[in-house]
């Protein structure tokens, strides 16, 4: 018997990182706005909180993680949704919306979500309103935004809910046009599909919470700020920081981190970067000055050469009214306890709250040796790290990934505190609760933060501060903005107008919390309010590249120190989170020129650096969805492609397979196992040569080919991995097509994986004698029978 209560739906979600859980309650806190009522529940609680054979009208948001395999949360629902001995009629009185997310650099995109849409169908379920694929690789806002803005009147219109004051085509437009009177969708046609993408409906007559600053729709009109009649007729001079390669976490002054004084030169009082509009061909700049406790350089702007950014908007963006999301319900409570004492050694990482994808407990790894791969005058730094279990044997395969659980840097989460004005209380125990009485659904303390610690423990193990803030943040954030033309611009980057501002300004250069926060300095917002919004710190996952045959109880990862410099809105430099930990607790013990042919040992002096600093310790957790595996039976060829940090599992692979070759009854019946190899430079990047080209001397490897794609550039030798593939075309073609070859990828998602991919199209295109569509084909028959596997990231 279906659940029939007006006006509910059920809504699920599985999601592995939280993204999917974000999403559902943000369409829980809008559906009350439509007289809706959302029965919010995480896959994992199938048949224990839900059964969706008796529902009516469910909806779905879901992730895929892995190699288009299910999140945890969702795979026993999976499971039990594929069962073959299920009728065709199970679900008739099933209707469904679903939301899938996802990224387009992996080749098996929002496969879960699919998966679950195709056999619900095939289940009798009936769709009430299209599905959607939100994209990572270009924002999951571009897509999801637009489906939940029509997602609630399909489910009113489903439901036959009848409301008066939220009817989608009562649009308030009085204030949607530019100060000419002309509507606001002057745009060119590039703007104006982005702008159609994102076009929602503003539903007139809703009101938000008490506890919220009021709003009288479910997105806000902001109008423009009016500018003065004044303007700029050639050139005008602007004071603004002058940051350079040089800044970074560590001279993050104190004249930074406080409120800036400002020059009030027009009716916009900017404290920040210039503020422009322009009207006709007039330019209006605000002076602004920002002391950062460096030399101020100063710049002319002409009208002519004005450009957006980070913190300045032009026509029509500026000129016109924006709508913004409704403010999120505040629902925590800080609390400092100034007579209580807590011991942060005894407090769980992340409040003991389970880590996505883990399949075994954290284990504190020591750091037996950190060995640098690349010289000096290399691009990238590459370490390769050794790492002793201790008596906990963690159980694992060649080409299988463990995760890290990272904390923030230090000198990162200091200057975020004293830009919050909290860094006198950072270390003062504190505690979290919930609002009594307050408007959100089901509001709780986020389970990976601890109820009673400190502000410091939080900001530097439980939350990130790297991630881009997310729309919600902003529209916070307007909340706690004193300049006016600030604050508006801060409108304008979570507005849907503002929509390609926000990923051309803040998701693809991917600003912090404190960039945003350095860019904004009358933006003063309380910590518990960022506590709501900051999503968790995510550990992070690296191949292994060693044998659990070879050497039992080390764990060995390699990967390249990332470095982002200042630029783009980026206000100071930094490393990677986890990268960039990782580098610095091993600093005092890394052996440079590891694996170099000029690599001089000094056995005595690493041991006693590895003797003083024995207690290096890393926590480190073995993954589930596991799929990137060799064959026990070594006649089977494989065909390994690994550039750069790429060629770690296949390091543990040839290791792996030398010690299974040595118990061989017939050495002979050895597969051919090949490796494609590359990197910039052959004398500075060439990691793991000599233990290679051993490989090759002893039959492990058949054939190792490698190349340089900045070496003998004129030579027009192969540059890439791919150009080696396509030369020996013929050669792998027989291994794939005759010999029944499984190949490896791994290394970068976004471009060596798809061009790799479609090198082997053309080789078995060039075998068959097909068309390129019937070569696809072909790979994507490997792909399912796992003869075509990926390790893949972005």
């Amino acid at each position: 018997m279906p659940v029939s209560t007006k006006n509910r739906f059920l809504l699920l979600y599985g999601s592995q990182t939280g993204q999917a859980k974000a999403i559902s309650e943000e369409i829980v806190e809008k559906a009350e706005k439509f007289n809706l009522t959302a029965d919010l529940h995480c896959l994992s609680q199938t048949e224990k909180k839900f059964n969706i054979e008796r529902e009516h009208c469910i909806v779905i948001v879901t992730s895929t993680t892995g190699d288009g395999e299910p999140p945890d949360t969702a795979q026993k629902f999976v499971r039990r949704l594929k069962k073959k001995t299920l009728p065709s009629n199970h679900l008739e009185n099933l209707n469904y919306a679903l939301l899938g997310l996802g990224d387009s650099n992996y080749t098996n995109f929002c496969n879960n979500g699919k998966t679950i849409d195709r056999r619900l169908e095939q289940l009798g379920a009936k769709r009430f309103y299209e599905s959607g694929w939100a994209d990572d690789a270009v924002g999951l806002e571009i897509a999801a935004e637009p489906w939940m803005e029509s997602l609630f009147p399909a489910i009113q219109k489903f439901l036959s809910v009848n409301i008066h004051t939220t009817s989608c085509d009562s649009i308030d437009t009085s204030c949607r046009t530019n100060q000419s009177g002309s509507n606001e969708n002057g745009h060119n046609k590039k703007e104006d599909l982005q702008e159609n993408r994102l076009e929602s409906k503003t539903i007139p007559g809703l009101h938000s919470d008490e506890s919220s600053p009021a709003l009288t729709h479910l997105n806000e009109i902001i109008k423009p700020v009016s500018p003065t009649d004044s303007c700029c007729d050639k050139t005008t001079e602007v004071t603004s920081p002058k940051l350079n390669s040089l800044t970074n976490v560590n001279n993050l002054s104190s004249s930074l981190l406080s409120k800036s004084d400002s020059d009030t030169g027009t009716d916009i009082n900017i404290e920040s970067n210039a503020h422009i509009n322009r009207t006709d061909n007039r330019t209006l700049i605000t002076k602004s000055k920002l002391n950062l406790n460096q030399q101020n350089e100063i710049q002319t702007l002409d009208k002519g050469e004005c450009q957006p950014s980070l913190t300045t908007s032009l026509p029509p963006l500026s000129e016109s009214s924006v709508s913004v999301p409704v403010l999120s319900a505040a629902y925590l409570k800080l609390e400092y306890l100034n007579n209580e004492t807590v011991n942060l050694t005894e407090i769980p990482l992340q409040n003991g709250c389970p880590m996505p994808s883990a399949s075994s407990e954290i284990t504190m790894a020591r750091v037996t040796s950190s060995s640098v791969l690349t010289k000096e005058e290399a691009v990238k730094k590459t370490l390769c790290l050794k790492l002793n279990t201790q008596k906990k044997m963690m159980e694992y395969l060649p080409g299988d990934s463990i995760s890290v659980v990272v904390e923030n840097d230090v000198n990162e989460v200091e200057a975020l505190l004293k830009r919050l004005s909290v860094l006198k209380c950072a270390d003062t125990t504190c505690s979290l609760t919930v609002i009594e009485g307050t408007k959100k659904k089901n509001p709780s303390v986020p389970s990976h933060i601890p109820p009673m610690c400190t502000l410091r423990h939080i900001f530097t193990t439980c939350v990130d501060i790297r991630e881009p803030p997310k729309k919600a943040l902003f529209r916070a954030l307007v909340e706690y903005t004193s300049d006016q033309g600030q604050k508006r611009r801060i409108q304008e980057l979570c507005s849907k107008q503002g929509a390609a501002d926000y990923t051309q300004f803040v998701r693809q250069p991917s600003l912090s919390l404190m960039d945003i926060l350095n860019a904004f300095p009358s933006c003063i917002p309380p910590v518990e309010r960022l506590l709501e919004h900051l999503p968790r710190l995510q550990p992070r996952p690296y191949s292994v590249c060693s044998s659990p045959l070879v050497n039992p109880g080390i764990i060995e990862i390699v990967f390249n120190v990332i470095n982002i410099p200042v630029g783009e809105g980026r206000s100071y430099h930094r490393n990677g989170v986890c990268t960039g930990m990782l580098d610095k607790i091993t600093q005092n013990v890394q052996i440079k020129g590891a694996f170099q042919e000029d690599r001089v040992d000094d056995l005595s002096n690493t041991l006693e650096k590895l003797a003083i600093n024995d207690k290096i310790q890393v926590p480190i957790f073995t993954r589930t969805n596991q799929h990137f595996h060799m064959s026990d039976d070594l006649s089977i060829p494989i065909i390994m492609v690994g550039p750069g940090t790429g060629v770690a599992p296949f390091v543990g692979f040839l290791r792996h397979r030398q010690a299974l070759r040595k118990d061989m009854s017939d050495p002979e019946l050895y597969g051919n196992t090949w490796l494609f190899y590359g990197c910039r430079h052959e004398k500075s990047d060439y990691i793991y040569r000599k233990e290679l080209e051993d490989f090759q001397s002893t039959g492990i490897l058949s054939r190792l080919c490698v190349c340089f794609s900045r070496d003998n550039q004129l030579q027009k030798s192969p540059q890439y991995v791919q150009d080696n593939i396509r030369n020996n075309s013929t050669e792998l073609s027989i291994l794939i097509m005759e010999k029944n070859a499984t190949v490896f990828v791994c290394g970068d998602a976004k471009n060596m994986a798809k061009d790799v991919n479609e090198a082997f199209v053309s080789v078995i295109q060039s075998y068959k004698g097909c068309t390129a569509e019937e070569a696809k084909i072909e790979l994507m028959k490997m792909r399912l029978h796992k003869k075509y596997l990926e390790d893949v990231w972005t």
